[in-house]
């Protein structure tokens, strides 16, 4: 045993190295390349190739808490802090900001950054000092220590996978439901109503219900220790459900969204990646990606606008959508999704319009209804609109949208980060971020980590991860905790208590 651990130990150990080795090859490749680009007059042609030094700093900054967790042992995906890091800051920042650097991704836009050349480093920056704050916050013992003490408190209520069938089928069915009402109240869907009614806010929460089942039946799935032929009708029911979602919602990251929640299913009902899933994950990202772009860019230009139309002219635009996609030419098809995936991915230029301008269009705020929207928004959550019909939208990203890049017939990303910027000036961004960073450790800690995977505490845990949007304003994520909490503890009551009658009258037959 000892010689085992032995083995295991120098084995750990040889992957490490093996890590490190790869990363600084890695480095060393891309420094020789800029500074041989550069010694030969290359990047004359990329007048924002100066950003690359600063790009590299900020994806040493990103690396080194995922590095952190790797070495002791608590890398996963599912981890708050690298699932933020690898599916947002990442990818919009560094990634995102080197399609800037080199030109791929030129939004009309940029002609708003005033004085680019300080701008775009000083976004860095803040970006950077974000990430840290709340790396910051979530590294230390605070969020980690509340939450282990209330993981205690909480039931455990913990039910077979065969009991959690049918009512997690059921919950789906629902789900289903509640998007078709909302998809005929112009609420979900590539569409947008005019006049925004009482119980909008409510019908849209209950569309979450949908994916909560698609979850939960994917962790029933992923914990079987063999497969069995009937869970067929259940596999059935889910892809055929993703597929309508994917072409119904119209947009860009549907199939990103449903490749999201089997990931996390996968990962928290307890299995592991290995290197064939791993490439095999990759290569389903990547495609994903580049169809969703493609898809969702097709639709939203032939259907035009965001009016609300009848379930007919709907299906007739997806069925035209397929049609001129399969006219087109599979290389240009595939090069103007790359373009669009490009653009979509940079948010570095995004924010460095607000960055640049929010000093200046800070006292015109108050006119937009935009004025101090953290703070708005974290003291008027809990007063329903039901009760306060005339209860101001804090953080609209219309209004913001037309105050900031003058064009409110779209949503431009503020992120978490633009938002506190826009609130308390510089020294708000990582304080924010701190306070945010807090907040996740305690939730992972309270559900997740270092207890037994009870399927209640990963539902719960999943919905309350996946609601954080990181590109969205700062002052809704808190609410939105409560609100995404209160939707999934209704749900999953439903689901615990007809798992629990299956439980009884299966305890009573074989008895």
């Amino acid at each position: 045993m000892a010689t085992n651990l032995v083995h295991r130990s120098a084995s750990f150990n040889s992957n490490k190295m093996m890590l490190f080795g790869l990363v600084m090859m890695t480095a060393s490749v891309i420094a020789g390349i800029f500074f041989l680009s550069i010694s030969n007059g290359g990047l004359e042609s990329y007048p924002d190739f100066f950003l690359l030094p600063w790009l590299s700093g900020l994806a040493v900054i990103m690396i080194i808490p995922s590095a952190i967790l790797y070495f002791q042992g608590k890398f996963s995906i599912a981890d708050p802090l690298i699932f933020a890091t690898w599916s947002y800051f990442f990818p919009a920042f560094v990634i995102g900001g080197f399609f800037f650097a080199v030109g791929w991704s030129r939004p009309a836009f940029t002609a708003l950054i005033q004085d680019a050349k300080n701008t775009l480093p000083l976004t860095i920056i803040l970006v950077g000092l974000g990430f840290i704050g709340l790396s910051a916050g979530y590294l230390l013992p605070i969020g980690s220590g509340v939450g282990r003490y209330i993981a205690k408190k909480l039931p455990i209520a913990n039910f077979s996978n065969s009991s959690l069938i049918i009512p997690s089928a059921f919950l789906l069915v629902l789900g289903v439901f509640n998007t078709v009402i909302a998809f005929g109240m112009g609420i979900f869907g590539f569409q947008r109503l005019e006049q925004a009614k009482i119980y909008d806010g409510l019908i849209f929460m209950t569309t979450l219900i949908w994916i909560q089942a698609t979850f939960l039946l994917w962790v029933i799935i992923f914990r079987q220790n063999k497969w069995s032929l009937t869970f067929v009708p259940v596999l059935t029911l889910l892809l055929g459900t993703s597929l309508v979602k994917v072409l119904f919602a119209g947009n860009r990251s549907s199939i990103i969204q449903i490749f999201t929640v089997i990931v996390l299913a996968f990962v928290l009902s307890g299995r592991r990646f290995k290197f064939r899933q791993s490439v095999i994950a990759g290569v389903l990202l990547s495609a994903g990606l580049l169809v969703g772009m493609i898809y969702g860019t097709t639709f939203r230009n032939i259907k035009g606008t965001e009016s609300q139309q009848s379930a007919k002219e709907y299906f007739e635009n997806i069925s035209t959508t397929f049609e001129q996609i399969g006219s087109n030419n599979p290389y240009e098809s595939i090069s103007d999704g790359f373009s669009s995936l490009t653009e979509r991915i940079d948010i570095l230029s995004t924010l460095a319009v607000v960055v640049s301008s929010y000093e200046e269009l800070k006292p015109f705020e108050e006119a937009y209804g935009l004025d101090n929207n953290i703070w708005s928004d974290l003291t008027t959550f809990f007063i329903p609109r039901i009760l306060w019909n005339d209860k101001p939208s804090a953080s609209d990203p219309r209004k913001y949208s037309d105050l900031y890049f003058s064009y409110g017939e779209s949503s431009f990303a503020i992120t978490s980060i633009g938002d506190l910027l826009r609130n308390f000036g510089m020294v708000g961004v990582p304080v924010g971020m701190f306070l945010l960073g807090i907040i996740l450790r305690f939730i992972y800690s309270s559900l997740i980590e270092g207890q037994k995977r009870v399927t209640w505490r990963l539902t719960f845990y999943f919905m309350l991860l996946t609601s954080v949007s990181y590109e969205g304003f700062f002052g809704p994520i808190i609410p939105q905790f409560f609100r995404v909490g209160l939707i999934t503890a209704v749900s999953l009551l439903i689901v615990n208590f007809f798992a629990k009658k299956e439980t009884l009258y299966s305890e009573s037959l074989s008895a």
